[in-house]
């Protein structure tokens, strides 16, 4: 399963599934780009399913796992995709506290933290009586506070939460042979992001990165990848920083 599936890491990580033979569940708040990613998966599409949910509701998260489970018959893993800053631009990077308001702030851990929490607690039950699972999160580089100009007060304190989320159910989930790790990027300069960004704030975002280059969602999705495919099968409550060496 992958959530915000029809988005620019989403997409990236639902194709690399599919090549590697996997069934995949899309699912994306977006029915449009739903239409597109089927598209784009050309003659994989009887391996694709999509879904049209909004995963940070109860109900959404529990329609998105039972779908699932009646379409596949089995769930291995789930990539918690869904996040990100509503209406994302350089006015709200580095916006003091007082000018963000309890509903942007409500809001954005909706998106982050309440998405994975919902989706994570819907297929639960499934992966324990299976006695395997896979849950990747994904947080930020903005989770550790290291940096300006990568979020605000209350992006960062959501995906600090998303980390903190992995860490717990890494314990508490392990007996049941369930792994859940979480992937921190910096910023991904998805089409939506570098349209919301000048140059310069971008220019100024790649100087800092020790590689020299921006993470591109292909980059976080082959992360991702990774921690759903049993080559990870002994990795559990880690945190991958997919930043070009950024810390």
């Amino acid at each position: 399963m992958v959530t915000a599936a029809a988005g620019g890491i989403g997409g990236e990580l639902t194709m690399l599934l599919l090549e590697g033979g996997a069934s995949v569940l899309a699912c994306d708040i977006s029915g449009k780009r739903l239409a597109l990613l089927e598209e784009r998966a050309g003659p994989m599409r009887d391996r694709l399913a999509v879904l049209k949910v909004d995963v940070a509701d109860e109900t959404g998260a529990g329609r998105a796992a039972d779908t699932a489970i009646e379409r596949f018959g089995t769930v291995h893993g789930v990539a918690n995709i869904a996040g990100g800053i509503a209406g994302i631009g350089e006015d709200i990077i580095d916006r003091p506290i007082e000018r963000i308001s309890p509903d942007e702030y409500r809001q954005t851990v909706r998106l982050n933290l309440d998405s994975a929490f919902f989706m994570t607690r819907a297929l639960v039950p499934h992966f324990r009586s299976q006695r395997y699972g896979k849950v990747v999160n994904v947080a930020s580089l903005a989770a550790f506070g290291n940096f300006d100009h990568m979020g605000n007060a209350g992006y960062d304190a959501a995906k600090a939460g998303v980390v903190g989320l992995t860490h717990t159910l890494s314990r508490s989930l392990g007996p049941d042979g369930i792994r859940i790790n979480v992937v921190a990027p910096g910023s991904v300069y998805t089409d939506k992001v570098r349209q919301a960004f000048s140059p310069e704030f971008i220019e100024l975002q790649r100087s800092r990165i020790p590689l020299r280059e921006h993470v591109g969602p292909l980059d976080v999705a082959k992360a991702l990848a990774f921690f759903l495919s049993t080559e990870s099968d002994a990795v559990s409550g880690e945190v991958l920083r997919a930043s070009g060496g950024l810390r």
